[in-house]
């Protein structure tokens, strides 16, 4: 099945690969839900809470790596 990767520290997407559906519950930083169409300039972010992808400017989420928070999610 296809999978979408994101980065387990603050959501980011991080790409898509296959793997096998009884591996996916069992393993962290992968969704089989699809993040939604972004455009440039935006990012995907997974919230691992609400089971649900967000799409965030990329200057959001560059503030929010320079100052290192695990949830970008909680700053808009």
């Amino acid at each position: 099945m296809k999978v979408y990767l994101f980065n387990t520290h603050n959501g980011i997407f991080e790409g898509e690969t296959f793997e096998e559906p009884d591996i996916v519950q069992y393993e962290e930083g992968m969704t089989p839900i699809s993040p939604p169409e972004y455009e440039h300039g935006y990012v995907p972010i997974f919230d691992q809470k609400n089971n649900e992808w967000a799409v965030v400017p990329l200057t959001s989420v560059r503030e929010l790596l320079n100052s290192n928070s695990s949830n970008p999610m909680e700053r808009g």
